[in-house]
């Protein structure tokens, strides 16, 4: 299980990039195979820090998130190997807000090129918004505050760079970067030391400035945007470039490993032209990297991005997945892999199906046994006998969108599932019809004609006695048939679901309400007269959206 990450015959990955890229494809999961190589590189009592960052432009989506999961999971990985670790999320509210931001977002009107951390409201909500959010998919552990700061000795350590630059902690190494800016242009390929810094003017706070004299204990500057030319003589005010910045904080914190998008990663790219100031300044190896793929939406070839808002978000995985279903998505493909999420019905039932499938492997397979490992300690045994979502759904419909009957129903159909997992399944599969699920499946696009299918099955269902419903050779037009006489859809729950549900004889007169009076009693529309001694649970249901057939 913690093999050590060598290349055998071939077993590392060939991919353009080399090293940064390279991994051991025989490890069991890719989270191992770098925490092999990080414990490889340190002795036993070394306390391993990982480092998440992001800046708070916005809030932060499914694609940012990638990089706090990988993260999390070489985390996970070090602490199975019996390692100490520690995970560090620094928010870099130190960096300037982008003009074009400014132009677009009211809240940031007049702060272009300042520091994110100036308007503090805003950042405060964007970094507590995501914090609350690693709190619910069980990373962020529960000794952090809101702010996400914990006790001394904490697995875990958030940090907030304007915070951390202002207040001087960095103050000795910038003035040395400061001094040894020639050395360093040249280790970066830069013609002039003073492009690899840009100060917060003193009186406008833009960083628009140009920097004339740039020594260890000042930079003397002209300001574009309000023409001040002074004098910064304290560091806090002087930002170094990204590339600096990365490497002055991975020095200043002992900085072991981070994970970084595949574009960070590439030839030339900051990963890459920063070694030598790791072997030729600093005099230390480059933290260990963790390139990850894009994350993509449902459809088209675009990356999920938040730089204009919108999302998703973390939360909305959540409102309709588990915790442990959420991480599973980001860490069952390799770290290097693209893969896409949306909230459609190919997406949201095919991923119930394929985290179903894993959780019944994990006792007879040892890499979905190593993959559980990482993503959770609970039991998976719980997870493993709930009734797929498609179920679940069908359930619902059967119970007019009510969770109460439905999750009694599934408890009888399922007795070894009954309990909060199953009623979470119930709630996430309600939380989908409700938001996703309920513009994918609009009844007013199905013709309500009936025809000989519903006749039949009506037929069927009077005389039927034992469970489910009548089984038939039925096509495609038939079910369009049946379905748009109970739902106003073309498609929807399992006929055995409902049959089980409403009993044949209820399913029977809902159909036949449907082809003598044009009603649809399943979606709200009352049956001519109730039927004495009907089941409670089927009084006055609420419209429901239909879903794909399953079956």
């Amino acid at each position: 299980m913690t093999r050590r990450a060598r290349v055998r015959g071939g077993a590392a990955a060939k991919v353009p990039g080399g090293g940064l890229h390279a991994q051991d494809r025989a490890a069991p999961h890719w989270a191992l195979d770098y925490a092999r190589r990080l414990a490889d590189r340190h002795p036993a009592h070394h306390r391993i820090l990982i480092q998440t960052s992001m800046s708070p432009t916005g809030y932060f989506h499914i694609g940012n998130f990638r990089d706090t999961v990988c993260a999390h999971l070489v985390h996970r990985a070090l602490t199975g190997m019996g390692r100490r670790s520690a995970i560090l999320l620094s928010f870099d509210d130190y960096d300037p807000v982008r003009e074009s931001q400014a132009a677009r977002d009211p809240e940031l009107a007049g702060h272009g090129g300042r520091p994110l951390a100036v308007h503090r409201e805003r950042a405060t909500r964007i970094c507590r918004t995501y914090l609350a959010e690693l709190r619910d998919v069980g990373i962020l552990p529960a000794d952090a505050d809101e702010d996400g700061r914990t006790p001394s000795g904490s697995r875990w350590e958030t940090h907030y760079q304007f915070e951390r630059y202002r207040s001087g902690e960095y103050r000795e190494r910038q003035r040395r970067l400061q001094r040894d800016a020639g050395r360093l242009a040249r280790l970066l390929g830069k013609d002039d030391g003073r492009d690899l810094f840009a100060v917060y003017c003193l009186q406008c706070g833009r960083n628009d400035t140009e920097i004339h004299e740039l020594g260890a204990a000042a930079a003397r500057y002209r300001c574009r945007s309000c023409g001040a030319e002074l004098t910064a003589s304290d560091p806090a005010a002087v930002k170094p470039s990204w590339a600096l910045d990365w490497a002055l904080r991975v020095a200043h914190e002992h900085i072991d490993c981070e994970p970084a998008g595949q574009d960070h990663c590439s030839a030339g790219s900051t990963m890459d032209r920063t070694r030598p100031v790791y072997d030729h300044y600093l005099g230390r190896p480059q933290p260990v990297i963790v390139p990850y793929g894009l994350v993509r939406g449902e459809r088209g070839d675009g990356k999920v991005s938040g730089s204009r808002g919108g999302g998703p978000y973390v939360r909305d995985l959540l409102a309709v997945y588990p915790p442990v279903l959420v991480l599973w998505l980001y860490a069952r493909g390799n770290c290097l892999s693209d893969f896409r999420l949306g909230f459609g019905p190919g997406a949201f039932f095919g991923a119930y199906d394929a985290f179903d499938r894993f959780a019944r492997a994990v006792p007879d397979r040892e890499r979905a046994r190593v993959l559980w490992d990482l993503l959770s300690d609970e039991d998976p045994a719980q997870r493993a006998v709930l009734p797929g979502m498609r179920s679940v759904v069908g359930a619902l419909y059967a119970h007019g969108g009510r969770a109460a009957p439905a999750l009694r129903h599934l408890e009888r159909r399922h007795p070894h599932a009954a309990g909060e997992f199953l009623a979470e399944r119930v709630r996430h599969a309600q939380t989908w019809l409700r938001s996703h699920g309920r513009h994918r499946y609009p009844g007013t696009a199905v013709p309500t004609r009936t025809g000989p299918a519903v006749d039949r099955l009506i037929e069927q269902l009077r005389a039927h006695d034992g469970p489910g419903a009548p089984h038939d050779a039925r096509t495609r037009e038939d079910f369009r048939e049946i379905y748009g006489a109970l739902f106003g859809t073309a498609h929807g729950p399992r006929l055995d679901t409902l049959a089980d549900a409403l009993t044949p004889a209820v399913l029977a007169d809902a159909l036949a309400a449907h082809r003598d009076h044009g009603r649809r009693p399943l979606c709200g529309e009352p049956l001519p007269t109730e039927r004495p001694g009907g089941p409670s649970d089927h009084h006055d249901p609420v419209l429901q959206e239909a879903v794909p057939h399953a079956g």
